[in-house]
Order: C-alpha cells, then structure tokens, then sequence
C-alpha cells in the first residue's frame, strides 16, 4: 500500500519553495502556505494542478488541517517504529 502524501510533502520531495509552485500554480505564495497548513478546502482547480505536476493519484494526497495531517504522520511513525520493535528478537 502507498503511504499517502501532503501537499507540503510533495512540494518538498521535489525542492520545489512555495514561491516557485506558487508561481507555476499562478496563486499566491500564501495560497500555497494555507493549503498545506489546511487543505481540506482545496479548490478542485489546484488540486488538479497538483496531481498533473506531481503525477499523484487523489487517492494518494492526504487531505485535511494541520492538526489531522499531525496526527496522520504521528501514526505513520508509530506504525514504523512497532514494526521495527517486531523484528527484534
């Protein structure tokens, strides 16, 4: 199974600063800013946009406000740290 990724991630996998997808995406750096602070209310326009540059599936994006996205990569470290606890012997 993929491990879903925020907008914050993807940008970042690739380098890309706010500023520079802010400019490719023709919104502001801010618009950029809150969507990774809180995507739930991403419009379906941008969220086209992210899809198509960083060739994703919606069902791969992690949608939703910080505290969510918090909580989701909390339990993905978790999950990883339990299983490493289960190869020790």
């Amino acid at each position: 199974m993929k491990k879903q990724k925020t907008l914050k991630e993807l940008r970042e996998q690739y380098g890309i600063s706010q500023s520079k997808l802010a400019e490719a995406f023709e919104v502001s750096s801010s618009t950029i800013y809150n969507h990774e602070k809180d995507s739930s209310k991403i419009s379906d326009s941008l969220l086209k946009k992210y899809m198509y540059t960083f060739d994703i599936k919606y069902d791969d994006i992690f949608l939703g406000n910080k505290y969510d996205i918090f909580v989701f990569e909390n339990k993905n470290k978790s999950t990883v740290f339990e299983r490493a606890k289960d190869l020790t012997p």
